[in-house]
């Protein structure tokens, strides 16, 4: 086959990547690539066939990699999932009867915990949508434990 012909399927094939949906194509574009390569060197099909198959398979092994460092790296720069838990804040509303709202980070949030002044120190235990809990920040012994948790 002409190298020709491998390049054109190529070019299809990475326009209708841009197009469709998912993320596919693009390999086998990059292997009909690499087979138009070998077309110029080799006249025979099987050998074009097989630098196809080759190459497609190469581009999905290195793209399978590639798109997982991706994925973790996007997972660890998001917080999103767990907010700020961890983190210490300062409480705006007093919490009282076990609400009110606290500042962590450069955010003002629901809070649950254990009633609390204006203005005191707090930490954030754990995050329920856009409800936090804390507790009181005790710079002595660590933060000290919600309501009906054990000691």
């Amino acid at each position: 086959m002409r190298a020709e012909y491998w390049l054109l399927l190529g070019l299809v094939l990475a326009i209708a990547e841009v197009l469709a949906p998912g993320t596919f194509m693009i390999f086998v574009a990059l292997g009909a690539f690499g087979a138009a390569a070998a077309a110029l060197v080799l006249d025979d099909l099987r050998w074009q066939l097989l630098v196809f198959a080759l190459a497609s398979g190469m581009a999905v092994l290195f793209g399978r990699e590639l798109y997982a460092r991706l994925a973790r790296r996007r997972d660890e720069a998001s917080t999103i999932g767990s907010g700020p838990v961890g983190e210490h804040g300062t409480v705006v509303d007093a919490i009282v009867d076990g609400r009110g709202k606290v500042k962590v980070r450069d955010s003002v949030w629901l809070a649950a915990g254990p009633d609390l002044a204006a203005g005191t120190r707090i930490v954030v235990a754990r995050r329920d949508g856009t409800l936090l809990e804390v507790r009181a920040l005790d710079h002595g012994r660590g933060p000290l434990p919600l309501a009906g948790e054990g000691s």
